[in-house]
């Protein structure tokens, strides 16, 4: 039986880990579900998916366990659509038990926020 691809997350092409600082080079698949209805004609990533990517990956890589509570600097400056190609960056700070993110198109911030 064919696999079937995994249409609730964005396809990994690259990961790279240095300490508590991770980035991961993604590609929005058009498939993806986040992007059916929202919004026709000119789809794009919710924001609150983005957060939702972002903390499955810490949680999965540092083994994060604990519930987040809240969240700070919280942007999104640029669309993120299907077939980008973006960098996902992850700084864990254990000791302040805080997650910065950054998602970047093209070089260029797209959003951006910190999840305590």
């Amino acid at each position: 039986m064919p696999h079937s691809p995994d249409v609730s997350r964005p396809t990994l092409l690259e990961l790279h880990q240095e300490g508590d600082s991770l980035t991961l080079r993604l590609r929005l698949e058009p498939e993806l579900v986040w992007f059916r209805g929202h919004f026709p004609g000119a789809p794009l990533l919710p924001g609150v998916v983005q957060l939702h990517l972002a903390i499955q990956y810490a949680c999965e890589q540092w083994a994060i366990e604990e519930q987040f509570g809240g969240l700070e600097m919280l942007k999104f400056q640029r669309p993120l659509q299907p077939g980008n190609e973006v960098d996902l960056l992850l700084e864990w700070q254990p000791e302040r038990r805080k997650l910065q993110f950054c998602y970047r198109r093209d070089g260029e911030v797209a959003s951006s926020g910190r999840v305590k």
